[in-house]
């Protein structure tokens, strides 16, 4: 996770966070204007540095002059749309924004052309209905991959996070884990306490979840009294540790009306127990499904794959309190 910066530790991550890519050193007035609408400027960098900036200071928009040293606007222009974030772009320049001038931009991706800086009024004014738009976008996005209940990450957001996690290791060797969670007996909570008492018993779950996640992990639940936590570049002993921890937080507290509940895991790790998405979380729950029969309450290991042999197996092992 990116640091906030001072401006956003200030004034908090809902300013509105504005990229500036230029190389003529004519973009005071323009952060002068831009800071007087309450909008924080994130950086002010030049065409080579500006993809590197975008990963770094994460702006809801990037204004793009067209004198930049050694790339055309075209070209800038296509660089900016194969980025991932896909951010919205405003272009500018000394030369007048005509139709045919706003037209050739809208052409390239970005969202306008306008003069500067004898249209800055107006560029503010633009700059800031598309961070309207970017945030907007963003909180959409935000609830669409948040379960209701816990806030937590929901399984599309967590399939998501498993892919790009395994690419990881695919691309850097970055090894990574997953535990997958059930809440043991809450069909016995929801028949003797009612169904409000299992979604305290669930919210309980899923606090400690996000309180033992880090900010590369992913916290999700994948229905019902089901959870998953995906530990970025974390091995599979450091895994374990992990889980049980975990576990033995769940059941120390006593719910009112409820009073203990316990939750049994599955861990599984890649290199060591898979190395695609499918087979890692195969492993995981086979090992979670381990644990629920030989009595819940319990961290259970998946089978460790031997190195250059697929087919061979080594029993996992099993933590209990």
């Amino acid at each position: 996770m990116i640091p906030p910066t001072k401006d956003e530790q200030l004034h908090g991550r809902d300013k509105g966070r504005v990229l500036l890519v230029s190389d003529d050193g004519e973009a005071a007035p323009l952060i002068s204007a831009l800071e007087r609408a309450g909008l924080v400027v994130v950086g002010v960098t030049g065409g080579a540095a500006a993809l590197v900036a975008l990963r770094r200071k994460r702006p809801h928009v990037v204004v793009v002059s067209l004198n930049l040293q050694g790339i055309s606007g075209e070209e800038f222009s296509s660089s900016l749309n194969r980025s991932a974030d896909r951010i919205p772009y405003l272009l500018i320049g000394g030369l007048a924004a005509t139709a045919a001038r706003r037209e050739k931009a809208i052409a390239w991706g970005a969202f306008d052309y306008l003069e500067f800086p004898g249209e800055l009024s107006l560029i503010t004014a633009r700059v800031i209905q598309l961070v309207e738009i970017r945030q907007s976008t963003e909180r959409l996005k935000a609830e669409a991959d948040r379960d209701y209940l816990t806030g937590l990450s929901n399984r599309r957001r967590f399939r998501t996070a498993l892919g790009q996690e395994l690419e990881r290791w695919r691309r850097y060797r970055q090894p990574c884990s997953l535990l997958i969670a059930d809440l043991d007996h809450l069909k016995v909570v929801n028949d003797t306490y009612g169904h409000s008492a299992g979604d305290v018993a669930i919210r309980h779950v899923a606090s400690l979840l996000t309180e033992f996640s880090r900010d590369n992990d992913t916290a999700a639940r994948l229905g019902g009294e089901e959870f998953a936590l995906l530990l970025a570049g974390t091995d599979a002993r450091n895994a374990v540790v992990a889980a049980d921890r975990l576990r033995q937080r769940v059941s120390a507290e006593i719910l009112e009306t409820i009073g203990r509940v316990t939750i049994s895991i599955g861990v599984a790790s890649c290199p060591t127990h898979a190395g695609d998405e499918r087979s890692l979380y195969a492993a995981t729950d086979s090992a979670l499904y381990r644990a629920k029969r030989e009595g819940r309450d319990r961290v259970c290991v998946a089978d460790a794959v031997e190195p250059n042999n697929t087919s061979g197996k080594i029993q996992g092992s099993t933590s209990t309190s």
